[in-house]
């Protein structure tokens, strides 16, 4: 009797124990696992990790054991996990172009893929992507292939999950997509669309209503002048990048790209075009001329390039000055540039800016000292100063 009861107990154990879990097909052979869906009439879920990934291996700790998660992914996919690097792996990850890991693909059972997710989710983002997996009306492969078709409000949320998953094939879809509105501008989602979505503009004309009609956006409430106007600047900027790049994809055309710029955002052109250069000799590894272009926004900040632009490029370009050896100097004449007093409440970036440099370097003890002013500073805002002791406990804490 007491052996039945241990037994019963056992099996009891056994049984939650798995039921906590999603129950995974471990690295079966593809063809039984198409088998299988079609027998079951199933999705398949597919797991695509690596060993050697370290989000892979929070989603099998914490999230495929948790019980709401395996309630819901058992009863309703096929379950199966690939190592990307071995066995069937290696084309699996061509066959679905899996690039990231992990890769969470839904997957019809003539092998078709219908959604995806990429990187780790917690337990209710994981339950709504596989939500998401089962309609027809959320799932990402299926909206794409119909994607032209879609509603404003449907294509916006293709959209924002085009951009998520890097989908190349998305900038050619909005070209085309808002090429057949008759307003792009017309509603809420056409604007979250062209603000939250869009990188580059096939026409012209297209920037220039835009740029004619940005009042339409600041008058819906939910974006301001100043995060329009930086909306317009990167719809120029990557509208001037896609001629040049139709033109010769081995050269890029500074001149029309200047061009637009004065045309479009006559007040910010001078600042963005010099800033764009140098950040693209930076990436063709032409430093010198990276550097001629650094000093001539310095030479010319206030008066063509307002203190805080100034300040953001030093803050990106530190660590290539500190490379050349000009880091130093570079500080010294940021120091002397006069604050307009328009501009006066950001005194403190001077000694922020510096900050960020050095915790860019790894020169922690340079770091700690400024931080340590900038938080002694009545003129530094609280959340700067929250901001710095954060930075400062996490270095204590890797020290």
């Amino acid at each position: 009797m007491k052996n039945l009861i241990w037994a019963s107990c056992l099996f009891f154990i056994t049984f939650t124990t798995n039921a906590a879990e999603i129950t995974f097909l471990d690295n079966p052979a593809w063809s039984t696992v198409l088998e299988k869906a079609k027998k079951e009439n199933k999705i398949i879920f597919l797991d695509a990790y690596a060993t050697w990934c370290g989000p892979c291996k929070q989603m099998d700790s914490q999230i495929y054991a948790n019980s709401t998660v395996a309630e819901y992914y058992n009863a309703n996919f096929i379950n199966v996990k690939y190592d990307m690097e071995k066995g069937e792996g290696p084309m699996l990850a061509e066959r679905y172009f899996v690039t990231a890991y992990p890769n969470l693909l839904f997957i019809n059972p003539e092998g078709v893929i219908l959604h995806k997710g990429v990187g780790f989710h917690e337990v209710d983002d994981f339950v709504e992507l596989g939500k998401a997996a089962k309609g027809p009306s959320t799932q990402y492969f299926t909206l794409k292939k119909k994607a032209l078709e879609l509603s404003n409000s449907d294509f916006a949320k293709f959209a924002s999950l085009a951009v998520a998953f890097e989908d190349e094939d998305f900038e050619e879809i909005s070209k085309n997509y808002l090429a057949k509105q008759p307003d792009i501008l017309g509603n809420i989602d056409l604007i979250n669309l062209i603000m939250n979505d869009i990188n580059s503009l096939s026409e012209e004309k297209t920037l220039a209503y835009i740029v004619a009609n940005k009042a339409k956006m600041i008058n819906t409430g939910k974006y301001t002048e100043e995060e329009v106007n930086q909306r317009l600047v990167s719809l120029t900027l990557g509208f001037g990048i896609y001629q040049s790049a139709l033109k010769d994809e081995n050269s890029m055309d500074f001149e029309s790209i200047q061009a637009l710029l004065d045309k479009y955002i006559p007040e910010k052109s001078f600042f963005v075009y010099h800033y764009f250069r140098t950040q693209y000799f930076i990436e063709e590894k032409k430093i010198p001329d990276a550097l001629k272009e650094f000093d001539l926004i310095i030479d010319n900040t206030p008066a063509k390039v307002d203190f805080e632009q100034l300040c953001n490029t030093i803050m990106s370009l530190g660590p290539v000055l500190a490379q050349e050896g000009k880091l130093d100097a570079a500080l010294t004449r940021f120091d002397a540039v006069q604050i307009p007093a328009k501009e006066a409440k950001l005194a403190y970036m001077k000694d922020f800016v510096k900050g960020i440099v050095y915790i860019k370097m790894k020169e922690y003890d340079k770091f700690k000292a400024i931080a340590d002013s900038l938080i002694a500073n009545p003129n530094t805002p609280e959340n700067v100063k929250a901001d710095l002791k954060s930075a400062l406990e996490k270095i204590a804490q890797h020290e």
